[in-house]
């Protein structure tokens, strides 16, 4: 009895003892199985795309921001030698592309469920392998690629970077038919996800495509998922990355002068925006600000009166001045037009207007990107200088105050010969050369040289002042003027002053002078006049003598002319006829010589060489008309013979018509004769008979 309780509490605790080693041992395996499986927060990392068959990295590599919208560019095609999956055919059809939506590609933890059920490597004897097959498979690249073959995708262990919702994963292009050595571009609106790291990160795309029947056996509808390559960028230390910004995406300003207008008169100006990224830019929204910025202060142009407004100098008018642009391709200028009423009291000077542009990267993006932009204006208001106190007007010494120093650090034209009469594009490069002075409300105005009290350059647009927001100490900058030279000016180097106008933390309104010398040159022009040949046919072997005048219709001197005569039925000569200065003539008188006979129109090519001052030749062709003909032998027996004889006197040419008529008269009068004997000869019978 004590036995059978001894075995039967012996039984019990071994039972117990195994219950409490099998709850152990479940512990073990759950802990393990979390440590195992417990999601890891995985790098970005660059993904090796040779083996693509279709999808290939656009160039450069896409860029975004983290939590930021972008555009993903990538090319479709495929040539038949790389990659993978080639189709044994020329072209294929109904080509369609997508973000791909395998779970097993875009999976976020790296973790494919029952990943090693479907491993063909023994996991003992082909560790390396079945391990690398593993980590291929959980990033996708059992459906990306052939696992089978070894052939795994080292991607980042599935990271995926976007954000999944629907407006980004049912985006489709369709390509229609591809031909083998075709590439075609496609762009795919994203937002990249919040809570990545800065990176490279792989995105697999699906392309679904038909094979037209072919002995190989792969044909039909077909589909592959490839990965592409993207590049993330850290969104910089700020709350909202949504609105941080490498770089402006838009210039302001450029090639305008600073609009100015007078009280009362309205001030109508435009404000160039020019996209200065390489993407597209959609919903631009221009919004002028009503105020001035805490950070910018006008500045003015004379002083002002006690009662004069130095704020926004413009009424307001309307609740908002927002002027919205669809979309702005790169490098396109978009031009917001204004007309805005001055105020009453607004002081003379320079104002820093604000405007603040709002845009998306992507057409369907749910986020702005904001910046802002100042562009000056000029106002000029008499009623609001104060022109009685001398004392404070009173300029202070220059010497007592520093001041940023601004050279002209290099300039050229464009084209870079100007000819006079001609538009012509000055690029002055604007330097600060002071090492720790900054200037800024940096005005440039040209100053032309006069000839006969007339400017020798002027602008196109009659605007010959530019403004500068800033140059910091070390910078340059670079300005720019259409001009056109003056037609009848003489050929030479002529001054173009630059006035520079500035303001410095101690100087404000300081001057400096900058003289530039640009070369102006004339076009050479001439005609030929009083052409006078001869003789003309002209005998093989023989000379014609050639003159006309050379008259100088330009501006400048013809130096060292010379004149060449060639064609195939003459001897080639030429002639030299000197310097020809502006509105004389040069006088060509040549002798050429018949060489062969005219087989042609009889044209002959004159070509007329000169120099300009600095030796460089010119051409102008001009054309004579000279025949030449072989000489002509004369036959002297044929001649005397021809002499010898006898001109036919008058008798001579009627004695033919003479015998003729001779002849008729006898055969007259014998007829007559013969008749009447006739007529005889039956009068006599009659009578007999009676």
């Amino acid at each position: 009895m004590i036995k059978n309780r001894a075995d039967h509490f012996f039984n019990i605790n071994t039972h117990g003892f195994k219950s409490g080693v099998s709850l152990m041992l479940s512990l073990f395996l759950l802990l393990s199985a979390l440590i195992v499986f417990t999601p890891k927060t995985a790098s970005a990392s660059y993904v090796d795309t040779n083996l693509n068959t279709f999808v290939h990295d656009a160039d450069p590599t896409p860029e975004g921001i983290v939590g930021q919208d972008m555009q993903l560019t990538v090319r479709i095609g495929y040539n038949g030698v790389n990659g993978l999956y080639n189709p044994n055919s020329n072209e294929i059809h109904n080509v369609r592309v997508r973000l791909s939506q395998d779970q097993n590609l875009i999976n976020t933890n790296g973790i494919v469920p029952n990943a090693n059920r479907t491993n063909p490597y023994d996991e003992d004897e082909e560790s390396a392998e079945s391990e690398a097959y593993n980590e291929g498979y959980q990033a996708g690249a059992a459906r990306a690629y052939n696992a089978s073959l070894g052939l795994t995708y080292p991607v980042d262990g599935g990271t995926y970077p976007l954000e999944i919702n629907a407006s980004t994963m049912t985006q489709e292009k369709k390509l229609g038919t591809l031909k083998k050595g075709e590439y075609q571009e496609i762009t795919f609106n994203v937002h990249i996800r919040s809570d990545i790291d800065p990176g490279y990160y792989a995105v697999p795309l699906s392309i679904f495509y038909d094979v037209p029947y072919n002995t190989s056996g792969s044909y039909g509808s077909l589909n592959r998922a490839e990965f592409i390559n993207i590049a993330v960028l850290a969104a910089g230390d700020v709350k909202n990355p949504a609105t941080t910004e490498k770089q402006s995406a838009f210039a302001v300003g450029e090639n305008q002068t600073t609009p100015a207008a007078n009280y009362p008169e309205a001030m109508n100006y435009s404000v160039n925006f020019r996209n200065q990224t390489n993407r597209t830019l959609y919903d631009v929204t221009v919004h002028l600000e009503n105020s001035l910025d805490d950070n910018s202060e006008m500045q003015n142009t004379a002083l002002a009166k006690s009662a004069a407004s130095k704020q926004f100098p413009f009424e307001i008018a309307q609740s908002n001045y927002d002027q919205v642009f669809t979309s702005v391709e790169p490098d396109q200028t978009i031009s917001p037009v204004y007309s805005m009423n001055i105020k009453r009291n607004a002081a003379s000077g320079y104002y820093p207007i604000s405007y603040t542009v709002t845009y998306k990267s992507t057409p369907d993006a749910t986020l702005l990107s904001r910046e802002k932009h100042i562009f000056y204006v000029n106002i000029n208001n008499q009623g609001m200088n104060d022109t009685e106190d001398t004392d404070r007007t009173r300029e202070f010494n220059a010497n007592d105050r520093t001041k940023a120093r601004l050279v002209v650090s290099g300039y050229h034209t464009e084209p870079e010969a100007v000819y006079a009469g001609q538009a012509f594009k000055l690029v002055v490069e604007i330097q600060n050369a002071s090492t720790d002075i900054n200037a800024s409300n940096i005005l440039l105005t040209l100053d032309s040289e006069k000839t006969d009290n007339s400017a020798v350059f002027s602008t196109e647009n009659g605007a010959n002042s530019t403004v500068i927001n800033e140059l910091k100490a070390g910078e340059s900058k670079q300005v720019s003027w259409t001009m056109i030279a003056a037609a009848g000016v003489t050929p030479k180097a002529y001054g173009l002053t630059i006035n520079e106008k500035y303001d410095s933390p101690e100087f404000k309104n300081a001057e400096e002078k900058v003289t530039l010398d640009i070369m102006v040159k004339q076009v050479a022009r001439l005609s030929c006049t009083g052409y006078d040949i001869a003789p003309n046919p002209v005998d093989v072997g023989s000379e014609s003598n050639v003159m006309f005048n050379i008259n100088n219709t330009g501006k400048v001197t013809l130096y060292n002319v010379t004149v060449d005569f060639s064609a195939d039925s003459i001897q080639s000569t030429s002639t030299y006829v000197g310097n020809i200065k502006p509105g004389e003539s040069g006088s060509v008188d040549a002798m050429v010589q018949g060489l062969m006979p005219t087989e042609d129109d009889g044209t002959i090519n004159v070509v007329i060489t000169y120099e300009d001052i600095n030796g460089e030749q010119a051409t102008q062709n001009e054309t004579i008309s000279l025949f030449v003909t072989e000489p002509v032998e004369e036959d002297m027996d044929s001649f005397e013979e021809d002499d010898m004889t006898e001109t036919p006197g008058f008798f001579d040419t009627i004695k033919i018509p003479g015998a003729i008529l001779l002849v008729l008269i006898a055969a007259v009068t014998f007829g007559v004769v013969f008749y009447k004997k006739k007529k005889k000869a039956k009068e006599q019978d009659i009578d007999e008979t009676v």
